[in-house]
């Protein structure tokens, strides 16, 4: 019994990533740590009002759970998203997001790939909530929370440039604008995205709703771990949960149009081919 769980251990690994070799899922897995690294630094967007960033990190972490498992996520999300609260100077939180980025991508992985099989009789209602659902939340929050004057910078422009390395750490990136975000335009962007999910859930693969799914779930492991972060370590308030919902739900616009599309060119060098067809 106890020579059998090596094994057992072992097959599930190699269940849970790509059918590569050993150096190629290494090489695979350091390219995507650099690409949520370079992701979280390069796009970010502050408003005032919520006094709270969102970035495109979150996007990276799940395109790379959903297509490449939760090994290689789990390690790219952890480490990548570490190294980048490193190099913008927020140090605080950067054994945090080690280990609550890299848990949400090993939970948003394993959901998105082992579970999804078990339920597939109810991709398609599952699909039609979950796409209902996002739109509706999307609503709610940009106009409640992430309307008015937005800050958006862009660029990876790491604290050691500034010509004052006493000044505080995050820089503004290479271009820096401010827009006024109307409630109206969450509206139209909440109709837009709902609609696309919905189409790709009843048209092109229906298990589209899982991935929603499975994103929130190993969402709530960072909506907790920053909670923690600041309740407990840096003696804040607590999290804006507003913030890193909407956080969430930018990775959930970036994360599926890009899984869809990649499983639709090049199935085959994915974790799992669970298209609804087959």
């Amino acid at each position: 019994m106890v020579k059998e769980l090596p094994m057992a251990l072992k097959e599930g690994m190699l269940e849970a990533l790509p059918r590569f070799p050993l150096s190629v899922n290494i090489a695979l897995t350091g390219m995507m740590t650099a690409l949520v690294c370079i992701a979280t630094m390069a796009f970010q967007i502050y408003f005032p009002f919520s006094q709270g960033y969102i970035n495109a990190g979150e996007g990276v972490i799940y395109v790379t759970a959903l297509l490449f498992g939760p090994i290689i996520e789990g390690i790219a999300g952890g480490i990548g998203s570490m190294l980048a609260n490193i190099f913008l100077g927020f140090n605080q939180y950067a054994l945090g997001m080690l280990i609550f980025k890299g848990g949400e991508g090993l939970a948003v992985g394993f959901f998105g790939y082992k579970f999804r099989l078990l339920v597939k009789r109810w991709w398609k209602p599952l699909s039609i909530v979950m796409c209902t659902g996002i739109a509706g939340l999307i609503l709610y929050l940009g106009i409640s929370c992430l309307s008015g004057l937005a800050e958006i910078y862009g660029g990876v422009r790491p604290w050691w440039w500034s010509t004052n390395l006493f000044t505080t750490y995050f820089q503004c990136g290479w271009w820096h604008i401010l827009v006024n975000v109307p409630w109206w335009a969450w509206l139209i962007i909440s109709v837009c995205f709902g609609l696309l999910f919905l189409y790709f859930g009843l048209k092109v693969d229906a298990s589209v709703g899982w991935s929603i799914l499975a994103i929130f779930g190993g969402g709530i492991l960072i909506i907790l771990g920053y909670f923690i972060i600041e309740q407990f370590f840096l003696g804040l308030a607590g999290t804006n949960i507003a913030i890193i919902i909407g956080q969430i739900l930018l990775g959930v616009m970036i994360a599926i149009p890009i899984e869809i599309a990649m499983r639709k060119i090049t199935p085959e060098i994915f974790i799992q081919s669970y298209s609804w067809e087959k």
